[in-house]
């Protein structure tokens, strides 16, 4: 069974970054993910701070999401440490929710 890229998306879309509450591809943090045709994935991630207390967290619930996806054999969730996250990659709903819950943007 071929897992399609879009379904693994939407399944790292349910995980949402718990300071503001709003999904990883809204706050511009999933930077990769890559399907392999025997139903292994790789999702790449960035943080916005290099100590970040959901770190763990987060790694773990993009996990159980995507382990979830029928069809999927293997999950890998890997820090992108060359990549670099700003507040330009949040999407203007995440950046207006952000507003509102006192971040600066």
């Amino acid at each position: 069974m071929v897992v399609a890229a879009e379904t693994v998306r939407a399944a790292v879309g349910r995980v949402l970054d718990p300071h503001i509450n709003v999904n990883l591809h809204e706050m511009g943090m999933v930077s990769d993910i890559s399907v392999g045709n025997e139903g292994d994935v790789e999702v790449s991630i960035v943080f916005p701070c290099l100590g970040c207390p959901a770190y763990t967290m987060l790694k773990e619930q993009v996990k159980h999401q995507v382990s979830r996806v029928d069809g999927v054999r293997s999950v890998r969730v890997k820090v992108d440490w060359e990549g670099r996250w700003d507040r330009s990659q949040m999407s203007d709903r995440a950046k207006q929710y952000a507003q509102q819950h006192g971040y600066r943007i």
